[in-house]
């Protein structure tokens, strides 16, 4: 949110003296321990660490997260026999980042990401119609370090990060859909600080925007212009 795995060794040497074992006083060489009456052993033992296994994507979010936004980041276990976990997303009502969404007079949305405390090493952003799991409209207009993703059912339709920049601030355009005519759209983002340190599901106020056609006027423009210029015509005939 790229697998990394990794192990560590740690090597330790001991030292201990073998406890003598009394045979009734019997005179056998094979009982007999060297003059200093210690024997020292060395034992080296290589002991294999498994860290947890790191399955993020530094490279952005995968089209395979379009639906639930939950980065896959998983956490191993010693016993091969248990099935990886998957890290749990931390409570959104203590995620220190905000998303705000203000429409243009293009009928175009500037969509802003914040942080009130800290960074961003990676997110995942799309906007959806109030009440549903689907991504809609068009992205546009992305900084840096920022890459569109292509979920289903649409182009261009989410954003996601291209490294794993530190980042505190973000800006990008978005585009409504050329249907309905008229919605309501949440714009619902996933923040990951550090591998076991996300928030999924933060949402935008609800913002009420107009349909966007091809030629690039809302369609509540449109329409205005449309019928503007039928009255005009109906004045004409009328002199």
């Amino acid at each position: 949110m790229g697998t990394d795995r990794s192990t560590s060794e740690r090597k330790f040497t001991g030292t201990f003296t073998p406890t003598l074992v009394d045979r009734g006083n019997k005179k056998n060489e094979k009982d007999v321990l060297p003059a200093t009456g210690k024997l020292q052993v060395v034992i080296t033992l290589a002991v294999t660490m498994s860290a947890s296994v790191v399955e993020g994507y530094p490279g952005g979010a995968p089209v395979s997260a379009c639906a639930e936004m939950f980065p896959n980041h998983l956490m191993s276990h010693d016993n091969d026999s248990l099935p990886d976990e998957r890290y749990s997303s931390q409570n959104i009502s203590s995620a220190p980042y905000v998303i705000t969404a203000a429409t243009q007079s293009n009928g175009k949305v500037k969509v802003s990401l914040r942080v009130t405390d800290g960074y961003w090493e990676g997110f995942f952003l799309q906007a959806r119609l109030q009440g549903t799991t689907t991504p809609v409209g068009m992205w546009e207009g992305l900084p840096a370090n920022t890459q569109t993703r292509n979920c289903p059912g649409g182009n261009k339709n989410a954003v996601t990060h291209t490294s794993e920049a530190k980042v505190s601030t973000l800006d990008a355009t978005w585009t409504p859909p050329s249907t309905p005519a008229n919605m309501t759209v949440v714009f619902r983002g996933t923040f990951v600080k550090e591998f076991e340190d996300f928030w999924v599901g933060l949402e935008s106020d609800p913002l009420s925007v107009n349909a966007y056609v091809s030629a690039g006027v809302p369609l509540g423009s449109l329409t205005t212009v449309v019928l503007g210029t039928a009255l005009l015509a109906t004045f004409a005939c009328m002199i």
